[in-house]
Formats: C-alpha cells, sequence, structure tokens
C-alpha cells in the first residue's frame, strides 16, 4: 500500500527571501491587517484595495455612513488612539453636513477634506441644518441625525481633552448646547478645557450649570474644587508678582 507524507508548507515564493521587516511591511498594506495607514502598494503605485473600502465608507445614507464612521471612532478610542478616533468623529459630522440636495459623484475632496469641513462653521452648523435629509424626512429621522451628531460632538471633545486642544473642546461642546441646553456632558467637559487653559469664570459657569442639572454629580463636585484651588494659586501669583513690582518701583536701592 502506498503512503503518502505530508508536506510541510514553506514561505510563498515571494516571500521566501525577505526579511522580517519587509514582510511585515507588505502585510500592513492588506487592510484587514493594517496597523497604520500606507496608501501605497510598496512599488510607488496606489492600494487599490484601501482605495476601495474608503469608497465603501461613503456608501449607504448618511445616518449609516455617519454610524459606521462614528463605530471606528469608538474603536479607536478604545485602544487610545484619540488623535484618530477625533478624526473618525469629524467624518462622522461632515458625512451628515454633506448631506444637502444635490449629490455630486466627483465632488474631488478627499475624506481629510470633509472631516475639516466639521471643524468650521463655513457651511453653518451640522446641528442647525439637519433638515438637509431631504423634504420628506420625518421628525424621526431628523431627531436621530441630530441625536447622533451630537454624541460625535462630545466624543471628538472627549479626545481632544485628552490631546490637550483644549479650544476645540469648548468649540465642540458650544455646538452640543446650542440645541442641547441641558447637556451635563458638553458642561463638564468644557468646564475641564476652560481650567486647563485657565479661563477660571468659565469654568466656574459651566460647573455651576452641571450642578443645577446634577446636584449629586460627584465629577462636578470634584471640579469645583480643583477650580476653587486653581483660582487660588493664580491669585496668590499675582499678589506675589504686585508686591515684587512694587519693591522693584519703590525701593531705595543703598
Amino acid at each position: 500500500m502506498a503512503t503518502t507524507t505530508a508536506s510541510v508548507m514553506g514561505p510563498h515564493q515571494k516571500y521566501a527571501f525577505e526579511d522580517t521587516t519587509s514582510l511585515l511591511k507588505d502585510i500592513n498594506r492588506l487592510p484587514l491587517f493594517m496597523t497604520e495607514l500606507d496608501p501605497t502598494d510598496g512599488e510607488g503605485g496606489s492600494n487599490l484595495a484601501l482605495e476601495a473600502l474608503q469608497a465603501l465608507a461613503y456608501e449607504g445614507t448618511p445616518f449609516e455612513i455617519a454610524s459606521n464612521f462614528k463605530q471606528q471612532g469608538n474603536d479607536c478610542f478604545s485602544l487610545k488612539h484619540f488623535k484618530d478616533a477625533a478624526e473618525y468623529y469629524g467624518r462622522a459630522i461632515a458625512a451628515i453636513l454633506q448631506n444637502d440636495k444635490k449629490k455630486e459623484e466627483t465632488s474631488g475632496e478627499n475624506s481629510t477634506d470633509k472631516a475639516e469641513l466639521a471643524e468650521t462653521d463655513e457651511h453653518g452648523s451640522p446641528l442647525q441644518i439637519i433638515d438637509n435629509c431631504g423634504p420628506n424626512a420625518d421628525d424621526d429621522e431628523a431627531e436621530k441625525l441630530k441625536e447622533l451628531v451630537t454624541t460625535c460632538y462630545l466624543n471628538r471633545a472627549a479626545c481632544n481633552l485628552e490631546l490637550k486642544n483644549h479650544r476645540r473642546v469648548i468649540n465642540d461642546c458650544a455646538e452640543v448646547l446650542k440645541v442641547q441646553p441641558r447637556n451635563a456632558k458638553a458642561y463638564y467637559r468644557s468646564a475641564r478645557a476652560c481650567l486647563a487653559i485657565d479661563k477660571i469664570k468659565e469654568a466656574q459657569e459651566c460647573v455651576e450649570r452641571g450642578l443645577d442639572l446634577e446636584p449629586q454629580n460627584s465629577y462636578f463636585k470634584n471640579l469645583a474644587i480643583k477650580i476653587m484651588q486653581r483660582e487660588d494659586y493664580l491669585l496668590k501669583v499675582q499678589q506675589q508678582n504686585t508686591q515684587r513690582e512694587f519693591m522693584r518701583k519703590h525701593v531705595v536701592r543703598i
């Protein structure tokens, strides 16, 4: 009886003579295994598989597109990739911002441009133009879009807190408060950002409003203490500087 011996699978001929570094670079160009964005094919061309996936990201309704980007942002945030997460949340916001009645098949804008649009007021606030979802949209659809984009603003604010982009935090929270003036998270994140750049009065106001909404919230209470401590410290520094300046001008040197 003839017997067959199992053959041991060796490396693919293409990779037989490649070192580990080169092999990992090739693997990283496969979208499923990417650990960092590589838009090339390693030979001077473009990464067609990646481009196809990026195109798919903009297929579907505005709500579906934005929801997809939001989920990618959540995944990055859980891995503490805050910069990438903030970009995905920006793309989610921009997906709704770009939802006008005239859908251009070739706009010439890349994904980064769309994310940047959500950072500006050039086209109006996405929270103020939810009616762009169309004349036949019902109240439920508009409310879903508004809730989604509000969440993305808040999430991006959380990312920018981690990245110390404090003015962006304040801007994003301001957009939320325009339509949800009782949003405690927006007040809390605004207060933290204001404290970080020594806008003490504004930070105190945000905490006060937050405590009006949630009197037992320990986060607001702890933040109020930090604000008071920072205010005392800044006052002492100011007094010391004033005293030092007075001594410099009025003490007669012998």
